[in-house]
């Protein structure tokens, strides 16, 4: 399997592997990544919830689309940002792949969900908050950290490329909270 394969060059020498994961842009691993992404965040909401089967499918596949979308969407100004600094060799492509494979450091979610459904008596899902941002801290990270190696940017810059890919959703945040407080406003 192309992904185990993968997976063990990267732990071996992350450099050239990094490079020839993105070099592939291989749509498959990527979107697998996506669904993996999905699968962890529907099982972190829904464990031990009692959900039927067909509702975990339809949640599976909606998350699945959106995980798709915000890729796509996060690649592309992800990609703008490293245009405008001039980083020629970086690719959407490229930069969607990379934001598939770190969909895979959301199992974590689904651990930390196991944990809490086994153990309800320690209430471990008063701790959801802070593994969310633990979760989204190590992603922000390994994304950072591969740009840095694959395209030699230095750490403040790819930070802010991926910073800069999260602002249209900062953004979107920011104009739902308006609209609901003029809604909230209009009803009393």
């Amino acid at each position: 399997m192309n992904l185990m394969k993968d997976y063990f060059s990267y732990v071996e020498d992350p450099v050239p592997a990094l490079k020839n994961f993105l070099a592939a842009r291989s749509f498959g691993q990527a979107c697998l990544g996506y669904f993996a992404a999905a699968l962890a965040w529907v099982l972190f909401f829904n464990i031990g919830s009692g959900i039927s089967c067909l509702a975990l499918l339809v949640k599976l596949l909606i998350l699945f689309a959106a995980e798709i979308t915000a890729g796509y969407l996060i690649a592309a100004v992800c990609g703008l940002f490293l245009d405008f600094s001039r980083v020629k060799e970086a690719s959407a492509a490229e930069l969607f792949c990379l934001v598939g494979s770190a969909g895979f450091i959301k199992g974590l979610l689904i651990a930390f969900a196991l944990f809490s459904a086994m153990w309800p008596q320690l209430q471990l899902d008063l701790l959801a908050p802070l593994v969310l941002l633990g979760v989204f801290a190590l992603q922000l990270g390994y994304l950072t950290r591969a740009l840095m190696r694959a395209y030699g940017l230095s750490a403040a810059k790819a930070l802010w490329a991926w910073l800069f890919g999260l602002l249209p959703f900062g953004a979107a945040a920011a104009l739902g909270g308006v609209f609901f407080v003029w809604s909230m406003m209009l009803l009393f």
